[in-house]
């Protein structure tokens, strides 16, 4: 896709002019609160980089304006302060008008283009978000040291999973509310943090699927939408493939793997064999596993120690998070990690796309239950156990 620069601020064509290539002049302009002088910059954004095409100055009054021509639409970078930059969704014949402050990018204004208006809409939210979640980071960072560090660390962590679960949401209403709105690819790519995207096309699938199906009808030529429609049969190819090769189930001997322990020593699943074992996934971060552990430790008294064992898997990455977690509690267990978090080798092993994921296993090593928590696993080991 080719964009040609007409002019910079302060052009005095007409919106709607086209240009000998048949490209329609799109106009963007506004208004900086306190912007005499304030260097403003127009990039194009594509989906793998972002195209420079002018910068100017405003006058002073604030005011400045950029010309150009091309196909459309499209999504532009408009950045005139040091904190970020805001998007623009214009196409050709579009006359936007744009109001903000140079020493806060948040909350800005946007006329004449309602897709670039719901941009901002939803930039505000996922603001309030993210700066939550930095509080709750750096309070977390605090109590290191804290002899209530686990405890604290919990209740952040509950705080964190609720603030993106409540985004998630928001942003899955705002995918289906706008449809036919290109608005829809920034809540789809947005992310809480590095690596932390708000979806991820594998566990929300129908959500990539939803939004590739309203925009490719519309918007077939649009290289985001292109990228989004070429990433979706890739990860349709992916889920196929696990569907394929799916982790083990009940019938199955459980496959054996070796890791250390909290002890530092090696410690294999396979050395309880002649005992059920109940081979539980958890992690210290994770609300529902720390609260499973808690029903564990009064299920565990419940049954002989020469019939029953716990051979316990954290996916953490952080030894220290981990080990405080234990606590010296679950000693008559055996604890394991790699610290790998997801990219441990028993998720792998064993499929796993949730925490707490559990197996519980005969003497022979043969599962017979999968994912039984609380009184389900008591019932469920009360038919074997005496």
């Amino acid at each position: 896709m080719v964009i040609l620069i007409v002019s910079a601020c302060g052009s005095k064509k007409n919106s709607g002019e086209y240009g000998s290539a048949g490209e329609k002049q799109i106009t963007i302009r506004g208004t900086i609160e306190n912007g005499a002088d304030q260097l403003v910059t127009l990039e194009l954004m594509e989906p793998s980089e972002f195209v420079p095409l002018d910068s100017s100055r405003c006058d002073r009054k604030g005011f400045f304006r950029f010309d150009i021509k091309g196909e459309g639409p499209n999504f532009y970078s408009l950045k005139y302060t040091e904190e970020g930059y805001i998007t623009i969704i214009a196409g050709p014949g579009d006359v936007i008008e744009v109001k903000g402050n140079p020493d806060n990018i948040y909350p800005y204004s946007v006329t004449g283009s309602e897709a670039s208006r719901l941009v901002g809409e939803l930039a505000l939210e996922h603001r309030k978000v993210l700066d939550e979640l930095r509080e709750i980071s750096e309070k977390s960072a605090m109590l290191m040291g804290d002899p209530d560090y686990v405890i604290k660390k919990q209740e952040l962590n509950a705080s964190f999973d609720s603030l993106t679960s409540v985004f998630h949401e928001y942003s899955k209403n705002f995918i289906h509310d706008h449809p036919s709105s290109l608005s829809i690819l920034i809540a789809l790519y947005n992310q809480f943090g590095p690596g932390l995207p708000v979806f991820h096309p594998l566990t929300d699938f129908d959500v990539y699927r939803f939004a590739d199906s309203a925009l490719y009808a519309n918007y077939p030529e649009n290289h985001a939408v292109m990228a989004l429609h070429s990433q979706l049969m890739t990860a349709l190819q992916q889920i196929e493939h696990q569907k394929a090769s799916t982790g083990p189930e009940p019938g199955d001997i459980a496959p054996d793997f070796v890791m250390e322990s909290d002890k530092g020593d090696l410690k294999a699943l396979s050395e309880l064999r002649g005992k059920y074992v109940l081979l539980q996934v958890w992690a210290s971060w994770s609300k529902p596993s720390v609260e499973e552990n808690r029903f564990l430790e009064n299920c565990i008294r419940q049954f002989n120690p020469e019939s029953f064992a716990i051979f316990q898997v954290s996916i953490d990455s952080d030894r220290e998070d981990w080990l405080k977690a234990i606590n010296g509690k679950y000693e008559n267990w055996i604890q394991v990690s790699d610290l790998q978090r997801w990219e441990s080798a028993v998720v792998n092993l064993y499929s796993i796309e949730r925490i707490p994921a559990n197996f519980l296993i005969d003497p022979r090593g043969k599962i017979i239950a999968m994912d039984l928590f609380g009184d389900d696993l008591k019932k469920e080991l009360m038919k074997y156990i005496q």
